[in-house]
């Protein structure tokens, strides 16, 4: 990257309930190996334990500004940000997660490209968390890993830049993505649609800190595939995914859901029908469910050829239970697309 290359950069940082990991965040991000100017804003969204102080510790920056709203959502907040960022490049760059300190320098560069829209970087799991956040850590390193164009279909918010003229092109990220998942790769899809190219570098690196306990983690997945189900019925044509979650991932929640109503309908069968059916259905069943498990050790093999953690191995168990939660989201929302006919 050139003197001339650089650029002036607005970061934005949507903030709820993280008063354990902020102060890094913001940190990694004043000692980016960029010039000036880089200004961050930081959306406070009524978080209620001690978030808004740790931010304000660094209120005798210039370019630090403080917005502290009311609980409105991931999706409101990134919004007001956007809407006073001053500059060209806008960062999205969630409250937990660290950048490495060139990661604003590289990605800022594919830039010079005016065709691109987006540009992400990559999720390293970090050596001080939980076991959950380990087994979502190494899920998402594995399949960024597959990733093997330079091009994708989708950029997160987590660690993005935007080019401001394609986000007032297209218009800013939808609201209607209540659950606060899947607005992302809204955003991906109509940047995609407006002839803009979205770039994946795995060379500019940060560490997610996932969700830690079993709680939030059970309340992540089901948010995250109720958001992927929204973002499925306004884009169709998206059903079989994307570069980052592809047809592999899409179908581990249809099919934990067709073993267990096989499963079900098995146990109803050799009771009420025959036992033949009834059997047929279980062996069904219990088919699909081997199906799963095997993809699932095969992921966690794909795994552990990089991390050489034998841990990987726990991740189809983990897998199991994201995909049963998975499936409580597909009925939740199939019952609430029913209320609303």
């Amino acid at each position: 990257m050139t003197p001339d290359s650089y650029r002036p950069v607005s970061i934005v940082i949507a903030l709820y309930n993280a008063e354990r990991l902020i102060g890094r965040v913001l940190e990694a991000i004043f000692a980016q190996d960029y010039p000036e100017p880089i200004e961050v804003i930081v959306v406070n969204d009524g978080s209620t334990d001690g978030s808004l102080d740790v931010v304000k510790r660094f209120a005798h920056r210039d370019n630090l500004t403080i917005i502290d709203q009311p609980n409105q959502g991931a999706v409101i907040a990134t919004n007001n940000g956007f809407r006073v960022a001053r500059y060209d490049i806008i960062c999205s760059v969630d409250c937990d997660v660290v950048l490495h300190r060139d990661w604003l320098k590289k990605v800022i560069a594919e830039f010079e490209d005016e065709r691109v829209g987006a540009v992400q970087g990559y999720f390293k799991t970090p050596e001080d968390v939980t076991l959950l956040a380990r087994m979502m850590g190494y899920d998402v390193e594995t399949r960024y890993d597959s990733i093997k164009t330079r091009y994708v279909t989708h950029v997160c918010t987590g660690n993005t830049a935007y080019r401001r003229g394609a986000i007032e092109r297209v218009g800013l990220f939808d609201p209607e993505f209540e659950c606060g998942y899947a607005y992302d790769s809204d955003m991906s899809y109509r940047l995609l649609k407006a002839g803009y190219r979205l770039v994946f570098l795995k060379d500019a690196v940060s560490e997610h800190y996932w969700k830690t306990d079993l709680k939030g983690y059970i309340r992540q997945q089901y948010r995250s595939a109720y958001g992927r189900l929204q973002l499925i019925e306004k884009h169709p044509e998206r059903i079989v995914g994307d570069t980052t979650s592809g047809l592999r991932m899409m179908l581990q929640a249809p099919l934990t859901l067709s073993s267990i109503l096989m499963f079900l309908a098995g146990i109803t069968s050799h009771t009420v029908i025959s036992e033949e059916l009834g059997g047929w259905l279980l062996e069904g069943g219990l088919l699909v469910f081997g199906i799963v498990m095997v993809d699932r050790f095969l992921f966690a093999a794909s795994a552990y050829r990089k991390k050489k953690d034998p841990r990987c191995f726990l991740m189809p168990f983990v897998h199991l239970l994201r995909n049963i939660v998975w499936v409580g989201a597909l009925i939740g929302w199939g019952f609430g697309r029913f209320k609303l006919k």
